[in-house]
């Protein structure tokens, strides 16, 4: 078992140390690093196999003449193709270094380093446990495009043979389907392909040895689990005498002996959950291994089939006493792992959970983050929740008129979520989601009355501020006649002129007519964007919709604006930290 992996300069990790456990998740969204961090041990174990074979091999031919073991401890290292590189499919081995960078650069030196001397990536791996526990870092250098050197590093020699011996890892690419046929291949070359992603190319192979294996118990089991899960019976696969491997099923288990009247139908021919569950047991039940990993083997399954199987695995692995490391996205394996078995990819730095929230706030963005939302959490002050994008326009623009210390934020690419009518306690959820990639990220939530009786308690979150606007909604802020009389003005003929402003002596009272600024019952209870404002802009001949009320708070008076939206600017402002 391993309990720790340390990289250097290997692909998007510059320098990175991830702590592991007898099995782990590793969770978080695109692009952060999973699929890297599980190449990372793949290679490793490339290289110390090649490395291996080459000094058995050395030592073989030199038996009779100096030892053989100096053939593979030269100062290079065992020289290794871009094409023997199973492990990572690459079309250069520059992409191999963080940045495709091969050579230090200043920020890199350390002691007697030179400018532009050879980088070395280095990948460590350790095991075992206190005194007995040892680890070896295996070292890659880079000499073209095309070829490498690789070898352990010198200080840590003498772990190589028990890293052999302990540790020995399988690769379970995410499932990408299988073609329609299958000729036998040998390991190396199901390896090639496996390490291009295509595994489900391997999967009649990885059936017929099992089928063929002395431990008759092995196909057995196959056939129980996929029972069991599924309720299909396995047939025994076929290739004597034909040019490719034939793999049945029935779907449906016979009561007795035989088919039972179910059709043989091709592996092919069964739907990708199937076939993706079917490929990784194959993988586990066929490739004996200390290290299994799994890179997203939810991705083709229903949520329930995703709980069954993971289970599935876990019972077997601990039964052969085997580490998972898992990559998902999968919130249901999320929700079955405890916190320090998983590993979070939000965040600044990769880390082990603490405890049960963090795990909920991953499992929470899983199923609401978006990949801009994870890009404006790192860069923002904070998030603001709005009814819909008008009332976040209206703000914008009160925000310009007032020349308020928030514009800045709102015309730089701000970070706000409507909740366009759903459910207000979806931006809570939201917002404990961002909270697994910034938990210091604040937020600020403006409900207008629609949510009126809904209390404070059911939808407030830690850093999450709720604020309310006390007219109906954003747009009861634009019901100011001088404003919307001018507004018109500029865009229609006098006659029309008139009868909007008959519409807004008609609709509004005396006393809102006269202090618009001021305080009244009945604009807590106007819904202005789908009575009077409509009704406005009907008189007027604009027929001006919702989205572009904003247009009106932009050529408002500063006077003309209620104290309250200031009010409301001033405290997003003091709340999301904008200075």
């Amino acid at each position: 078992m391993i309990n720790e992996v340390r990289v250097k300069y290997f692909k998007r990790f510059e320098n990175e140390t991830f702590e592991l456990r007898d099995h782990i998740v590793l969770a978080g969204p695109n692009n952060a690093g999973k699929t890297t961090l599980i190449q990372a041990i793949n290679t490793w174990h490339f290289a110390l196999r090649r490395w291996m074979k080459a000094k058995y091999r050395a030592g073989e031919e030199g038996a009779t003449g100096n030892g053989g073991e100096d053939a593979v401890r030269s100062r290079s290292g065992l020289p290794i193709t871009r094409k023997e590189l199973t492990a990572v499919p690459l079309r250069s081995l520059e992409l191999l270094w963080t940045g495709t960078s091969t050579g230090l650069r200043r920020r890199d030196l350390q002691g007697e380093q030179k400018l532009g001397q050879k980088k070395v990536l280095t990948i460590t791996l350790a095991g075992g446990s206190g005194t007995a526990g040892w680890e070896l870092p295996m070292e890659f250098v880079h000499a073209n495009s095309e070829m490498l050197y690789v070898k352990p590093a010198p200080e840590q020699m003498e772990a190589v043979p028990r890293a052999a011996r302990e540790l020995n890892v399988v690769y379970v690419p995410p499932f990408s389907g299988i073609g329609p046929e299958e000729t036998r291949r040998d390991q190396p070359y199901q390896e090639l392909l496996i390490g291009q992603g295509k595994a489900g190319d391997v999967l009649r192979n990885l059936l017929w040895e099992l089928s063929q294996h002395s431990d008759k118990t092995l196909w057995q089991e196959l056939v129980d689990s996929i029972e069991a899960i599924f309720g299909y019976r396995l047939l025994l696969p076929e290739y004597e005498g034909r040019p490719f491997i034939l793999c049945e099923y029935l779907p449906g288990i016979p009561p007795r002996r035989g088919l039972g009247g179910l059709p043989r139908l091709d592996v092919s021919s069964a739907g990708s959950g199937f076939q993706q569950v079917l490929l990784l047991l194959s993988f586990f039940l066929a490739r004996p291994s200390t290290l299994l990993l799994l890179d997203e083997p939810d991705a083709h399954l229903h949520v329930v089939l995703q709980k069954q199987v993971y289970d599935h695995l876990r019972r077997a692995a601990a039964a052969r006493q085997c580490q998972l490391v898992v990559a998902t996205h999968s919130e249901v394996i999320i929700e079955a792992t405890s916190p320090g078995k998983i590993v979070s990819f939000y965040g600044a730095r990769p880390h082990v959970l603490v405890n049960e929230v963090e795990r909920d706030h991953v499992r929470e963005a899983l199923r609401r983050i978006t990949a801009m939302d994870l890009l404006l959490a790192e860069e923002s002050h904070g998030v603001l929740y709005v009814e819909d994008e008008t009332d976040f326009n209206l703000l914008r623009a009160w925000a310009r008129v007032l020349e308020h210390p928030t514009r800045r934020w709102f015309e730089q690419g701000p970070f706000y979520h409507p909740i366009r009518g759903r459910e207000v306690r979806e931006a809570r959820g939201h917002f404990f989601a961002l909270r697994a990639v910034r938990p210091d990220l604040p937020g600020y939530l403006l409900l207008d009355g629609d949510h009126r009786e809904l209390p404070d308690r059911e939808i407030t979150a830690e850093g999450l501020e709720i604020g309310r606007w006390r007219r109906y909604e954003a747009e009861g802020y634009l019901l100011h006649p001088a404003s919307l009389l001018r507004f018109v003005a500029a865009r229609v003929e006098p006659l029309f002129q008139t009868a909007a402003r008959r519409v807004l002596e008609d609709q509004l009272p005396p006393a809102v007519l006269h202090d618009p600024l001021g305080e009244h019952d009945i604009l807590e209870a106007l819904r202005a964007s789908k009575t009077l404002l409509p009704k406005f802009f009907k008189a007027a001949g604009c027929f001006f919709p919702k989205r572009d009320y904003y247009l009106v708070a932009e050529q408002m008076e500063p006077a003309e604006i209620p104290s309250e939206v200031r009010e409301k600017l001033d405290r997003i402002g003091e709340h999301l930290n904008m200075g």
